[in-house]
């Protein structure tokens, strides 16, 4: 299968972290990518120094670029600039890595097997609530209510939902050719959205369990507040899933500063 794979990995406050994630790339899966991207969203801590200094120790500097986006675009909107990047580089495939370490960098590997596997993919999606998924460190009641919120989904979708976003999917990029993500919030929502329109779409996807862990990380989520979204968003896709989506004037640039 000959395919140009792009990495790419949004970070906002993740110096403890980002060196661990850039460490867990070896050759092999490294020979499996054609570039990784970090992405730092304007973190107010030293989450670029800390991957540009991991990467120089890693040693494999030609694989990766370190960006910063030229506002603080949020998580949606850092995706939107992975995906434009994707598309003007002529990138078949991109696969979102968080750079908090809470997924497992190797599990790319499980990822990249799906779509070689099934060209006919649109999306392979991480899936932390699902038979094989391993969790480490998230309460309980942030367990059930995710897994309440798959059920409302799988319910009111006719869609099997396993998972509304984790921090590892991998997406083809012919099935966001026509940027309709640029209209999609620029929340941790993005993915509801980006999911929402692959169901209306009848995209063919799959979720793949994947691994879980929380220890040094902090969570940017409001899990009420973001639940209540999540929510409202399914209800009137349910009631609209042709609905058009408010359009924005946003450009999602970026400097390349390695």
């Amino acid at each position: 299968m000959n395919r140009k794979i792009l990495v790419a990995i949004p970070c906002y406050k993740c110096a403890a972290q980002i060196p661990r994630v850039i460490n867990e790339f070896d050759a092999p899966l490294l020979e499996r990518i054609e570039k990784v991207i970090i992405i730092d969203n304007q973190s107010p801590d030293d989450t670029r120094d800390a991957a540009i200094k991991a990467i120089k120790e890693k040693g494999f500097e030609s694989k990766f670029m370190v960006v910063r986006n030229n506002e603080n675009y949020n998580l949606g909107g850092t995706h939107k600039v992975a995906f434009n990047f994707a598309l003007k580089n002529g990138i078949d495939y991109v696969a979102i890595l968080h750079g908090d370490n809470q997924a497992k960098t190797q599990e790319l590997n499980s990822l990249i097997d799906e779509i070689e596997k099934d060209e006919t993919l649109g999306a392979a999606l991480g899936a932390r609530f699902m038979k094989g998924s391993r969790i480490k460190g998230y309460a309980l009641s942030r367990i059930w209510g995710n897994r309440g919120l798959n059920l409302f989904f799988t319910l009111l979708t006719f869609k099997k939902t396993k998972d509304l976003g984790s921090g590892l999917n991998i997406f083809k990029m012919t099935y966001l050719a026509d940027k309709k993500y640029l209209f999609f919030s620029d929340s941790l929502a993005f993915n509801v959205d980006l999911l929402l329109d692959y169901y209306r779409k009848k995209t063919k996807l799959k979720f793949i369990p994947i691994s879980w862990s929380e220890t040094d990380q902090v969570s940017n989520a409001r899990n009420f507040k973001i639940g209540w979204m999540i929510l409202k968003k399914l209800l009137a896709w349910r009631v609209n899933p042709n609905r058009k989506y408010a359009t924005g004037e946003i450009d999602y640039s970026f400097t390349q500063i390695f």
